[in-house]
């Protein structure tokens, strides 16, 4: 066709139909295709509500999308051909992304998959022989972060657990560098048997009474608390007083990585006691004697008699003024003023280093660290040295088997105190070392008592001088412990994994006294012959346990299984060589002696255990545990060798009901409970035999002609001995808010039954008493606990935690025909059925008699013995007679709650965290100040607050304490030792820890090729408020009978640390 001739609009139209036909291919390749997904949880679960951002290559948000009630979403807004980034996310789950995502025709489809968020619920944490998700865990079990131990500079973990967990109650009754501070876990649960929780490292149980000062704290990643006995019974007997599960760090990358910690501070004395003045001193004394001497005859004698007089009148030497006494009386000048306490405390130092290699290759990991610790005492020449390593490996042998080691030796010295609360020990001597003596001679040497006689010859010391105490008597201590495990996983088949366990225990030690013959002791200052002793010890505990674990998850159900075998064979050695009479003494051991006294001791315990245990989860919300175990150990009876220890739990997850209204407020709820039975096997090797002793003249005998030694039988034999059984029930609630604030309650109920005590037998069988399982003893109570993270304040980040714990302890039962137990310095802590443990019994003091009118007063009845200015004693029951029928209850060291508050901020480069802990409902029997500074009688040195709050006629009227009295050591004084004036209030807020850091900025750290780097500044026992006027409101004995009589003068530390914290 020639398109020249055809009609112009044709010839338009021509044209115009291509076009459009290749317009509309255009538009149809062009249309934009469409885009939908699925976005769901781990568990299958359609998620609503999750923000979906797009983008292209340009990194420009091209579209956004939210979810629909079945976590779906479409769009049709991207471009064929082209490449998007999907991003998701929700509030509760991990954000995620599928990236490069190429677009083609017609639908596309995809699908999202979102892991929870929530960290707290999804950690791990540890149970005996094994892990489980906190979600999962049924049992009481408190988990305490590496972070949340950091903070406090000490020797042991224990001291930074304080305050840290619900239910946990640390007290520490010593400040002397290695002392182990009580832990007790849920209140006391025995009378006469241990009352440690088990400690058990990286699966190894710890050997009783282990130091925690072996254990690195900078070593610890995480600490879990076993509290109650369904989450401990897989531990058996030694489970009745909680388990403590350490684990220590190990290698997390296959990097190398280089951690470097190092502190160093000093600590002053936290403590108030405050003894009087040389010139208050001097009044105090003259008090004493003058009152010691009138009280006699008021009649006829007078204080303004002179020495002749008073002689003449038939004074007593402690009833004459000392003529010393009147120039310090007179205001003179220049006079010696010994403040015997700031001769004995310093301000001493601490410091720590550690540093931590660690690293891999993907099949083997390796983690290692060295620590050197330095604390000084309070006490001159008292301290503490530790220099320990870890070295843990790791390989995986195949995709089926793991090898692993871990090894922990550590060398302390220590230059001990022995803190007795006695007279002859330093701090005890501050009392009863005058101001007015000197402790130097005016040569620069020691002046020792017999010299501090000569010098004051009217009046001399009735200890040796503290300070010659602590520099010239040696009582070093050394010790070597190593101890790990090894052990070897293999996978036999899907799910079913067998696990192979060898652990030890080594330690040496070696304690080497020596008391020069120049000292004297508390009385008798004269010169002795030099003594030494040299104690020397081993102790090799084995461990060897064999594990299978089945996983197995079928649809909904998840099954684990546990079930083992253990045997642990603990032997212990120890020679305690005495050596006497030593001539020289330059010749500072036993190698001086010219005679000796060998005490040889030795034990050996075996126990072997069957243990098992299943857990049953359905439907990530339905959770039930069984475990069982059965413990045979050569400690206890020969026809009750075998104790069995089961439990049951159940949990469940109502939040995860589909009846549960879908709401941001509560993100999880559980509710838990338990039922358990576990036993206390600390009762020594041999509780259940009869022991034989020689070494007494009393057994000896003749043999023929022949004199020879004899033994005999010290305790007798109980073949049904067996250990004392803890059984209890918990009750707990566990709540999420906001997928912030998690908070736990928790109602227990436990029953210790067969408690071991020493019941009467008939005298015919030639004993007194008989170690028996008998009586029973109840603790009940509530743990609460609340928590938050990353609560934002503006550009701070708030971590706050509290917890508060309520106890309650009684007595219910104890042997045939007894109803209490009375214990105590003066027989004044009494335990009784339907009361608590060591409750404190003792007058109520409710004056001091002042005018002679009322002393006259015979409608008062007194103390035998009492005198002007003593104490005024209520007649509780009225019947005309003070005796210890008026005896009232006035508390027990068991404080009625326990709390703790923690914090944490972050702003920028800086944090600041501390921690507060605190008792309320707690009594101490101050038994220091009843003998000493506020006896009053006249020979001690008071303190302070005795001496401003005495009575005197003149100068104080208004004075409670008793006058002083020198002449009176009379009943009635130290009878009122039990009293409402020095059981008291031990009620306590103490600043635990505290430390403010500042991290610092990557550019600058990279530039030395620093990975991080923080510097801190810190504290410990900053502060205290407390009514209590003695040297420490934690102070106790190792006793549960006499739990809370204050025995040890040695101060917490109040400590101030700088550190860095440096990563390679």
């Amino acid at each position: 066709m020639n398109l020249l001739l055809m009609p112009k609009k044709r010839k338009w139209l021509l044209f115009v139909y291509p076009l459009l036909f290749i317009v509309t291919q255009a538009i149809a390749q062009t249309q934009n295709p469409i885009v939908s997904g699925t976005v769901i949880s781990e568990n299958g679960e359609a998620l609503p509500g999750v923000t979906v951002q797009i983008e292209n290559n340009d990194h420009k948000i091209v579209d956004s999308s939210i979810t629909d009630e079945k976590g779906l979403f479409t769009t049709s807004a991207l471009k064929l051909g082209e490449i998007y980034d999907f991003s998701f996310s929700s509030v509760g789950y991990q954000s995620t992304q599928i990236k490069s995502f190429a677009v083609k025709a017609g639908t596309n489809t995809l699908l999202a998959r979102l892991k929870d968020n929530n960290e707290k619920l999804n950690e791990v944490v540890v149970v005996g022989y094994g892990t489980q998700q906190k979600r999962f865990v049924t049992g009481s079990v408190t988990k305490v972060s590496a972070e949340q131990l950091s903070n406090y500079s000490g020797s042991n973990f224990a001291q930074q657990l304080s305050g840290k967990a619900a239910g946990i109650q640390i007290n520490e009754a010593s400040g002397q560098p290695g002392s182990n501070p009580q832990i007790i876990i849920r209140g006391i649960g025995t009378l006469t048997a241990g009352r440690s929780p088990l400690v058990v490292v990286d699966g190894f149980p710890l050997t009783e009474g282990t130091s925690f000062n072996y254990i690195n704290p900078n070593d610890i990643e995480s600490l879990e608390v076993l509290k109650d006995p369904a989450s401990a019974s897989i531990y058996g007997s030694r489970a009745a007083n909680g388990v403590i599960l350490i684990t220590t760090k190990k290698s997390k990358a296959d990097t190398f990585n280089v951690t470097i910690d190092a502190y160093t501070g000093f600590q002053q004395r936290s403590d108030k006691v405050e003894y009087v003045n040389a010139h208050d001193a001097a009044i105090f004394f003259t008090e004493a004697r003058d009152q010691g001497y009138i009280s006699k005859d008021p009649a006829n004698r007078s204080i303004t008699d002179d020495r002749a007089t008073r002689v003449a009148k038939g004074a007593s030497l402690r009833e004459l003024r000392l003529n010393y006494l009147d120039p310090y009386l007179n205001n003179q000048t220049g006079l010696t003023d010994t403040n015997w306490s700031n001769e004995i405390f310093r301000t001493a130092p601490i410091s720590n280093i550690n540093v931590a290699l660690s690293g891999g290759n993907g099949k083997t990991s390796y983690y290692t660290s060295f620590n050197a610790f330095n604390q000084e005492g309070l006490v001159v020449e008292n301290g503490l040295k530790r220099y320990s390593a870890s070295i843990k490996l790791n390989n995986k042998i195949s995709d089926r088997a793991e090898f692993g080691i871990s090894l922990n030796p550590s060398y302390t010295t220590q230059r001990y105190y022995d803190a007795n609360g006695s007279f002859d020990e330093p701090i005890g001597a501050i009392a009863v070392m005058y101001p007015f003596f000197k402790p130097y001679n005016d040569d620069g040497t020691l002046a020792i008592s017999q010299q501090i006689k000569a010098n004051q010859p009217e009046d001399g010391a009735l200890v040796e001088n503290p300070i010659a105490f602590l520099n010239m008597v040696k009582n070093n201590r050394t010790f070597f412990k190593l101890y790990g495990n090894t052990f070897f996983n293999y996978a036999i088949l899907k799910g079913l994994k067998y696990k192979f366990t060898l652990g030890g225990d080594f330690s040496q030690s070696m304690f080497d006294l020596y008391n020069p013959s120049n000292l004297g002791a508390y009385r008798t200052p004269a010169p002795k012959p030099a003594t030494a002793s040299e104690t020397d010890g081993s102790l090799t505990n084995y461990l060897l346990e064999h594990t299978l674990t089945y996983s197995k998850k079928i649809d909904k159900h998840d099954f684990t299984l546990l079930t083992g075998y253990s045997y642990q064979k603990e032997n212990s050695f120890s020679t305690i060589i005495t050596g006497a009479n030593i001539a020289d003494d330059n010749i500072d051991n036993i190698a001086g002696a010219s005679s000796f006294t060998v005490n040889p001791n030795r034990y050996r315990w075996v126990q072997i255990s069957y243990f098992s245990r299943l857990q049953y989860i359905f439907a990530d919300k339905y959770i039930t545990s069984f475990s069982y175990r059965m413990d045979g150990s050569s400690r206890f009876g020969a026809e009750n060798r075998w104790g069995k220890f089961p439990s049951i739990t159940a949990g469940w997850i109502f939040s995860k009901e589909g009846f549960f209204p879908e709401q941001d407020v509560v993100s999880f709820g559980k509710l838990r409970a338990t039922w358990g039975r576990s036993g206390n096997n600390q009762i020594g090797s041999y509780g259940s035999l009869g022991i034989v002793t020689g070494g007494n003249a009393a057994n000896n005998y003749i043999w023929g002609n022949t004199p020879a030694s004899g033994f005999s039988a010290s305790t007798t034999p109980n073949i049904n001995l067996s250990w004392e059984t803890n059984t209890s029930y918990n009750l707990g609630l566990d709540l999420q808010l906001f997928k912030k604030i998690d908070l736990t309650a928790e109602y227990y109920n436990a029953t210790t039954s067969n408690l071991l005590l020493d019941v009467p037998v008939p005298q015919q069988s030639g004993f007194s008493s008989s170690l028996q399982n008998i009586g029973k003893v109840q603790n009940k109570g509530l743990d609460l606990s609340i928590s938050a993270s990353d609560i934002n304040l503006g550009q701070v980040k708030w971590n706050p935690a509290a917890n508060i714990s309520f106890n309650k302890n009684e007595v219910l039962a104890l042997a045939p025909g007894q109803t209490q137990i009375i214990a105590g310095d003066i027989g004044s802590i009494i335990t009784k059925v339907g009361g608590p443990i060591a409750e404190f019994y003792g007058y109520q003091v409710v004056g001091v008699y002042k005018t002679q009118d009322q002393f006259n007063d015979t409608k008062i009845p007194k103390l035998p013995g009492t005198q002007m200015g003593d104490y005024m004693v209520k007649d509780v029951n009225g019947d005309g007679v003070i005796d210890t029928k008026d005896w009232t209850p006035m508390g027990t060291y068991s404080p009625k709650f326990t709390y703790g508050f923690s914090n944490s901020f972050a702003y920028k480069n800086f944090s600041l965290t501390f921690s507060l802990t605190g008792v309320e409902g707690r009594k101490v029997y101050e038994s220091n100040l009843a003998s000493r500074g506020e006896a009053g009688e006249g020979f001690a040195l008071p303190t302070k607050y005795y001496f401003e709050n005495r009575y005197h006629p003149i100068d104080n009227p208004n004075g409670t304490f008793a006058q002083p009295n020198l002449g009176n050591f009379s009943a009635a004084r130290r009878a009122t030792k039990a009293s409402n004036l020095y059981i008291l209030d031990g009620d306590y807020l103490r600043l635990r820890d505290v430390q403010l850091a500042y991290t610092l900025p990557s550019y600058i750290v990279k530039r030395a090729k620093i990975a991080n780097m923080k510097i801190y500044v810190g504290g410990n026992n900053l502060f205290t408020i407390t009514k209590y006027r003695g040297t420490n409101p934690e102070a106790t004995t190792g006793s549960a009978l006499t739990n809370g009589q204050a025995t040890s003068n040695y101060p917490v530390a109040r400590t101030f640390i700088f550190g860095t914290n440096i990563s390679l």
